[in-house]
């Protein structure tokens, strides 16, 4: 049967609240004329890459642009999925095509900041999602990738600032619950990242990264990691030179007996962060946490 308005839109709502298997469901039953209809083709794609099914994605959007050849949700749909599947050229293609189109639209500048991004190019990522708050400085979508781009070039200060921005305008934000999460988490405040990325897994239940994020901070802050969690602020390499600086500075001050003792201090607090980590994942799988 073709689908009517309301169809369509039921469709629409079922990937809105997160249920793209339903709306495919749906789409499932059409037939004839809505096989036509570019929009038909976007709910497609657009389930299929929530669903990460990143092939059948651009390939659904390919039947909508042979109807349709510069239909823009359709063009950026593709390239997203297509740069899931790590084939960067031909995202960058389909991008392009949508931004000769419209070149002012902040959502398809940051799809390509994203493209950039996975590439590896985080100047070209940092210039376009610059050019998209030109053009959109409000919008959460723009706010959230200047703060991912922030991320990856290691300012995690200005990132974690950024995801509070987008929360100001969206509480509800998965993606920016995660983006503060992942800058709080590089700058050792593991109790305020795992409080972040367990607000954006009630969001976002299914998302498998999500799912490891929390596992990982749950690990970090159970009660038996709590000797060494100050150590996570100063991160591996910093521990080491802390430690070693400590010792040889005893060792130089003629205070031998305290750096030795500092050593065994130091060669305790290793082994015990390897043996605790294991005890608090046992632990936390028998009250069923992780």
């Amino acid at each position: 049967m073709a689908f009517d308005v309301q169809q369509m839109a039921l469709a629409e709502h079922y990937l809105d609240v997160g249920q793209p298997e339903r709306t495919l469901e749906l789409l499932s039953t059409a037939d004839g004329d809505s096989f036509e209809r570019p929009d038909y083709w976007r709910l497609r794609t657009a389930a299929l890459y929530e669903l990460e099914r990143y092939k059948e994605a651009v390939r659904a959007a390919g039947e909508g642009l042979a109807r349709d050849p510069h239909w823009i949700p359709l063009l950026y749909l593709r390239a997203m999925a297509e740069g899931e599947l790590d084939k960067l050229a031909d995202a960058e293609r389909s991008i392009l095509a949508a931004l000769e189109l419209d070149p002012e639209d902040p959502y398809l500048l940051c799809g390509y900041a994203r493209l950039c991004a996975r590439a590896g190019q985080l100047a070209k990522a940092e210039r376009l999602v610059d050019e998209a708050a030109r053009v959109d400085p409000e919008n959460p979508a723009v706010i959230q990738m200047r703060g991912f781009v922030a991320y990856l070039r290691g300012r995690n200060r200005k990132a974690q600032k950024l995801g509070e921005e987008a929360l100001a305008i969206d509480p509800e934000s998965s993606s920016a619950h995660s983006l503060r999460g992942a800058a709080q988490l590089q700058r050792g405040d593991v109790r305020g990242a795992r409080r972040s990325f367990e607000t954006a897994i009630r969001d976002d239940p299914t998302d498998r990264a999500l799912g490891e994020a929390v596992r990982g901070t749950r690990v970090a802050t159970h009660p038996l990691l709590w000797p060494v969690l100050p150590l996570e602020r100063l991160g591996v390499a910093g521990s080491w030179v802390a430690a070693m600086a400590t010792i040889f500075g005893l060792r130089a001050l003629g205070l031998g007996t305290a750096a030795g003792i500092a050593v065994v201090v130091w060669l305790v607090i290793v082994v015990y962060s390897w043996t605790a980590a294991p005890a608090a994942v046992r632990w936390l799988e028998r009250r069923q946490q992780l």
